[in-house]
């Protein structure tokens, strides 16, 4: 095994030195540091992380809670950005769970895997165990829901509603319907962004045009744009909780004879790469998943490395409205 001292001897230095040069501490030249540097790695040195963790308290792991299942295109590209500026900052992410407790015990099991932080993805965050680790001394970055005094990242759901109503509204659509995802704090700020700017465009909502539905569930979609089809008045344009759901629908619809846009108009959710793959091409509203990435490492490392200093913030990060072909 490679040693300290064995890399010291090749370059002419002080143990201390070269102990610096791979902390990224040392006071040398930067030559100087990226020749050590390159030494230890050409004589196949590694560090002690045991060693490493015990002097510093850091393990450069991150933890990731998501208690969906894994087969959600937006959370794909989200976990992708994550995995990137993870790397950029030198941390690996690690997926947790419940340590074995059905309460979902996940502060004890951060604690126990020594992780510097934990970024909660997707889960039920009105559980006690989520709102155990968010109130903890560990770090913890929230996307998607909000806590008083804890780091959150939201993708804007008011204003997003607004664009897209605003666009359809611009088409001539009057009739507009919306079906819901589950309940939580996304669907209520697109549904109270959709009352909003409906009432400032002066449209009229039947209660029998908003459906409390399931995100990611095409059966279910095209479950309430049948209800809303059969109405007396029906609406000219419905806008489905995300592309997934809006994708099988119109899949689903184009058998029975339904034609979108000809006979409903349809606008998704969440701008994955599918939606503008297929014809029509889907209306939709994309997220920022790098830039939310970003927002999340900043307020985590902020956290991390200046704890006695860091003010939790809540961060918004607005996406754009894709004109497709379904509107």
């Amino acid at each position: 095994m490679v040693r300290l001292k064995d890399i010291a001897e090749v370059c002419g230095v002080s143990v201390a030195t070269v102990s610096r040069a791979l902390n990224g501490l040392t006071s040398e030249s930067r030559e100087r540091t990226a020749f050590i540097v390159q030494t230890a790695r050409d004589m196949g040195y590694y560090p002690n992380t045991t060693a490493k963790v015990l002097k510093t308290s850091k393990t450069n792991n991150i933890g990731i809670i998501y208690e969906d299942r894994m087969n959600h295109e937006y959370f794909s590209s989200l976990f992708d950005e994550l995995r990137l500026e993870a790397e950029r900052n030198g941390y690996d992410l690690t997926f947790i769970g419940r340590g074995g407790s059905s309460e979902g015990n996940y502060y004890e099991h951060a604690r126990q895997r020594s992780l510097d932080g934990v970024i909660v993805v997707q889960a039920d965050f009105e559980s006690a165990g989520i709102i155990r680790l968010a109130t903890s001394s560990i770090p913890t970055v929230i996307v998607d829901h909000v806590y008083d005094g804890v780091d959150c990242v939201t993708s804007d759901n008011r204003k997003s509603m607004e664009q897209i109503v605003r666009h359809v509204y611009a088409r001539g659509h009057r009739r507009i319907a919306f079906i819901q995802g589950e309940k939580g704090a996304v669907s209520r700020e697109r549904l109270a962004g959709f009352y909003k700017i409906c009432a400032e465009l002066g449209i009229r909502v039947p209660v029998d045009y908003v459906c409390e539905g399931h995100f990611h569930n095409p059966a279910d979609c095209v479950k309430f744009i049948q209800g809303l089809l059969q109405q007396k008045e029906k609406p000219t344009c419905v806008l489905c909780p995300d592309d997934y759901s809006c994708l099988g629908a119109l899949w689903l619809l184009d058998a029975q004879g339904i034609k979108v846009p000809q006979d409903i108009s349809l606008v998704g959710f969440d701008g994955i790469m599918l939606s503008q793959m297929i014809a029509p091409r889907l209306t939709t509203y994309c997220q920022d998943t790098q830039r939310i990435a970003r927002e999340v490492f900043s307020l985590l490392i902020d956290s991390i490395e200046y704890p006695d200093n860091h003010i939790p913030k809540q961060v918004t990060v607005t996406g754009k409205l894709i004109e497709g072909e379904t509107v």
